[in-house]
């Protein structure tokens, strides 16, 4: 069974003014999840997780520090649920760990006022029943998994939102939504309100990634604009004159923005360097 989903369904990714990071009613169903795991390509979980740290993103990437800690959340969820060694039952574990966190009550205010060095009754960290899942997702409670755990709180709070959603969707077996399924429609890609690579072409010849951005493009190498950004995407900008880094995969702002070396583009040193360490017949391909 499908499970089509769209970057214009204000029910996954409403259009607030501020980033709503109030968990509200979250269960999830872990057998769910695991037919889920199962029946849905990897694709569809990647293109998910790109979506939603987009989605997040958008809301926070004022805060550098926050940007940051989200973007590493991100990626953990990522490895958990979408890397092709993703082990299920290590994904399972990790979305009922999630769940017992956004869960706790005021789970936002009580992670603030930790990371604020204030001394506080109810410790996640330190209650029984949930101590052991706050440790595995953020570490051993001190000041700086405090910090870390208030900046990821919004990637897993939003995250584990749609998933809930989604989760409901799949158990009904109600898809008959007119929307994009984007683990197999070329004309998926990001709306306009999805922050990605919005720093990629600044006038220079290199670009700036955030940690997320090179993860993805690692995890997807050399196919990584097509996974981000879509089929019909990627092909107009080709047909446009632009060109894909022959390392990564990364598409072109701008005609010739690329260096070219032997009739190949590197979109920066590090896509040469890494290009040039390839066998000589997986670089010829």
């Amino acid at each position: 069974m499908a499970l089509p989903v769209s970057m214009e369904d204000t029910e996954l990714f409403p259009h607030d003014d501020r980033l709503n990071s109030n968990p509200g009613k979250i269960e999830i169903d872990l057998d769910a999840i695991s037919q889920m795991q199962t029946s849905l390509a990897r694709l569809w979980w990647s293109r998910l997780v790109i979506s939603v740290r987009g989605y997040v993103i958008n809301y926070v990437q004022s805060d550098e520090q926050t940007l940051f800690h989200c973007d590493d959340a991100f990626i953990a969820i990522h490895r958990y649920l979408a890397e092709p060694t993703s082990d299920k039952q290590e994904g399972l574990r990790f979305i009922s760990d999630l769940q017992v966190i956004v869960t706790f009550p005021l789970i936002s205010e009580t992670l603030l006022a930790l990371d604020a060095g204030k001394r506080i009754a109810a410790d996640p960290f330190a209650n029984p029943q949930t101590k052991e899942s706050f440790e595995r997702v953020f570490g051993v409670s001190n000041r700086i998994t405090y910090r870390i755990a208030n900046g990821q709180k919004y990637a897993y709070v939003v995250f584990m939102k749609i998933l809930h959603v989604l989760q409901q969707r799949w158990k009904s077996k109600n898809n008959e939504r007119r929307s994009i399924r984007f683990e197999t429609d070329p004309e998926w890609q990001p709306d306009d309100r999805v922050v990605l690579f919005q720093q990629f072409f600044h006038g220079n010849r290199t670009w700036v990634l955030c940690d997320f951005d090179r993860y993805i493009l690692t995890q997807w190498r050399p196919q990584g604009a097509t996974i981000i950004f879509g089929d019909r995407f990627v092909q107009k900008k080709q047909r446009e004159g632009m060109k894909l880094c022959s390392y990564c995969g990364m598409i072109e702002q701008q005609i010739g923005q690329f260096p070219s070396q032997d009739g190949y583009q590197f979109c920066s040193p590090d896509c040469l360097q890494g290009f040039t360490a390839l066998p000589q017949t997986t670089a010829a391909q």
